[in-house]
């Protein structure tokens, strides 16, 4: 089977116990002894980090869903508080390497979940495939707040042993339009994604992309893009607050063949009848002065298009667009067959109406043809999938250049991950 270039990554991360501590106390002790802990003590972060192997599932080419666990090589007690109970969210990925939100760490005040990381592809002192990288950070306070910010930055390769540096920190003031400013933070990031060999960009996905070249000659360069003036009826209200709480549900962007890309559903927001809803691409020229409109798709068209009509797909919602990350106008939907059913006690009385999921797909289309190029239909109706909670992602790339492509063997040594703490 052909190695997939890039996946849909759930976003959610399970922090499992090692295969020690499933059979018993012998494991707790064995642990103990390996790191010389007594029962009472605490790990420390470095020995947290090195108990911590990823468990990365990946099934195929999308539509299939990767996933990525964390397996726990210490008693649950020497952990973090938080770590165990809430598992993690995946904020970036890049290549092979995945950045986690774990426990209760939250920088900054209220940004979003805004660590980026960076492969850098012409290498960090050491070659071009010596694995370097760079973090990146986007932090600010409540007081003076935004568009007063700082960028912390840790490169994998600051030192010569290899083993990194502090974290630097160096003040920004974001180049952000006046309305997402203030005391309360009204710019948030819904994605973060690289860009390039020197770029990361952060995404809000009602208002626009900020995006840093972190080695620019002069230091950190930020600017940002707002979104094309189709996208923008849906961003913010007249009294600073986001009218729309979940913007994934209706658009995404991404790096797409080394340019930025914005895939929307016009109309969805402002409450069109889902017929007459507009599936449209842009994509952000390489000067990042303007927005070039890409294909578009009326559902209703896509609805009467031979493809659609000879898959038997139902007219449904069409929900959480995704772009493809190596193929151009080629966007994945989820189409959602849902219907509200009216409901009584047991007595016969009228309590409501409830919101049921009769059939979940999630469908490839080549927006240019107005094609559907591939279907499927989720085994389960949980209501759960109506919520976006994958990204597009390249790491999978850890894959590549090896013979044995079983799910997730061996893949713990290939997977890239660092845990780092920011002090403020």
């Amino acid at each position: 089977m052909p190695l997939p270039p890039w996946v849909f990554l759930h976003r959610n991360v399970h922090f499992v116990d090692g295969e020690e501590f499933t059979g018993g106390g012998a494991g707790n002790a064995a642990a103990l002894a390996a790191i010389g802990k007594s029962s009472g003590d605490q790990a420390s972060l470095e020995e947290v980090v090195a108990a911590l192997k990823p468990n990365p599932v990946v099934a195929g080419d999308p539509p299939e869903v990767a996933s990525l666990s964390m397996v726990r090589h210490l008693p649950k007690h020497l952990m973090p508080r938080g770590i165990d109970d809430d598992g993690g969210t995946v904020s970036s990925t890049d290549k092979g390497l995945v950045v986690i939100y774990a426990g209760m760490y939250r920088p900054g005040h209220g940004l979003g979940t805004s660590a980026a990381v960076l492969r850098l592809r012409h290498g960090g002192g050491g070659g071009a495939d010596d694995g370097a990288y760079v973090l990146a950070e986007l932090v600010t306070t409540i007081y003076p707040g935004l568009p007063d910010a700082h960028l912390y930055l840790w490169s994998s390769s600051s030192n010569p042993d290899g083993g990194g540096g502090p974290w630097r920190r160096t003040a920004a003031r974001l180049p952000l339009p006046a309305e997402l400013c203030g005391l309360t933070p009204l710019f948030h990031i819904d994605m973060v994604f690289a860009l390039g060999d020197s770029c990361v960009c952060w995404a809000d996905l009602a208002a626009g992309v900020l995006i840093c070249d972190l080695f620019a000659p002069q230091g950190p360069e930020f600017s940002f893009v707002p979104l094309p003036p189709e996208c923008c009826s849906c961003s913010y209200t007249h009294e600073n607050t986001r009218r729309t709480p979940v913007p994934e549900e209706f658009r995404s962007m991404g790096c797409v063949c080394g340019a930025i890309k914005l895939v929307a559903m016009i109309g969805y927001s402002e409450g069109l009848p889902k017929a007459e809803v507009i599936l449209k691409t842009w994509t952000l020229s390489s000067d990042f002065r303007e927005w070039k409109e890409g294909a578009a798709v009326l559902v209703r068209d896509l609805w009467e298009s031979k493809s659609f009509r000879d898959k038997e797909l139902p007219r449904g919602w069409p929900m959480n667009p995704v772009l493809s990350m190596n193929e151009d106008e080629i966007i994945y939907i989820s189409l959602s067959d849902i219907e509200f059913v009216e409901d009584y006690d047991f007595y016969g009385q009228y309590t409501g109406r409830q919101l049921v999921l009769n059939g979940h797909y999630v469908l490839r289309l080549d927006l240019l043809r107005n094609e559907v190029l591939y279907s499927k239909k989720s085994t389960t109706n949980s209501l759960s999938l109506l919520r976006p909670i994958v990204l597009a992602s390249d790491f999978s790339a850890y894959l590549h250049g090896r013979k044995d492509s079983q799910r997730g063997k061996e893949a713990s040594d290939e997977v890239g991950t660092t845990v780092k703490r920011t002090k403020y």
